[in-house]
Order: C-alpha cells, then structure tokens, then sequence
C-alpha cells in the first residue's frame, strides 16, 4: 500500500503544475506587454498606460509566487547542507524534517497574513488610483495561494518515507 504522503504528493503535484502554467501564462503575458509598451513608447510615442501598473502589481507577483511551490517540488531552491552532510543519516533526517516543518510554519503563517491583507482590500474595495483604478486586493490574491501551496508541499516532504538524506535531493521530489 502506498504511503499517504506519497498519494498526496501526486495529486498536490498536479495543482503544483497548473499553478506553475498560470505562473507561465503571467510572465508571457508580462513579457507581451512590456514590449508592446516599448515599441508603442519609441516607435508611435503612445505608450501603455496602464502597462506598468499591471505588470509590476498583478503579473509579477503571480509569475513569482505561483511558481514557487513547483520551483521547490523540482529543486529550484539554493540549498546548504554542509552540517547535515557530515551528521549520522538519522541525525540529519531528523534535522531535515524539523527544518521542513518549522518552514511550512513560518510560510503558512504569511499565507494566512496575506489572505488577511487580501480579504481586507476586498471587503473595503480599496483601489490604486491610477490611469485605471486598480483593485488592491486582486494584487495580493496570488500570495496566500501560492504561499499556502508551498507550505503544503513542505509537509508532504516532511511526511513522506525517507531513505536518507539525498530523498530531499532534488531528484528525488521531482515529478513522478
């Protein structure tokens, strides 16, 4: 019987990739717009208006944060494990997996922060005055989202069989 930690992390995975495609579609949206913007600036002198507003507000946050819990799942993190290399493996198995929890913490609690910003905006309606009055909330939307998803997929990590220290390789959390 597989473990649970295993099936989870299957059917989190594919969440994990739709989110990352959204992530996808904002950057070349983002990437579309800012060149449109360019040659309408220089070529016609009719810029975008509206342009830097909604690039810098809703599609770079939404390329960055919804990624990111696909970005870990496939090792596209920096990490230091000079201390655990040199630990006994149930030592550092042990390091890794408290190291794993007290970050799924630490995110959770700013993806509850943010989904708190987030209902906040939207309750009051708050805008960025602007060429287009831009709805704040709908900038914030992507962090608990994506922050919430990236505290999930470290606790499956922390949940799942381990068979030493190189499980959290990044090899070994890519995609099945």
């Amino acid at each position: 019987m597989p473990h649970l930690a295993n099936v989870v992390g299957r059917v989190w995975s594919g969440l994990e990739t739709a989110a990352a495609c959204i992530a996808g579609v904002a950057m070349v949206c983002a990437m579309l717009l800012v060149t449109a913007d360019a040659l309408l600036r220089h070529l016609f002198d009719n810029p975008l208006t509206f342009q830097i507003a909604l690039t810098e507000k809703y599609l770079l946050v939404t390329m960055i944060l919804m990624a990111m819990p696909w970005g870990f799942r496939t090792g596209g993190y920096i990490r230091i494990d000079e201390l655990t290399r040199r630990l006994p493996i149930p030592v550092a198995e042990v390091v890794l997996r408290a190291g794993l929890v007290a970050s799924a913490v630490y995110i959770a609690l700013l993806a509850l922060r943010s989904w708190t910003r987030f209902h906040e905006a939207l309750l009051r309606d708050e805008v960025v005055l602007g060429v287009i009055d831009w709805p704040v909330a709908w900038s914030w939307f992507p962090l608990p989202v994506g922050l919430g998803m990236l505290s999930v997929r470290l606790l499956i990590e922390a949940c799942r069989p381990q068979t030493g220290p190189a499980a959290h390789a990044p090899h070994a959390s890519a995609e099945p």
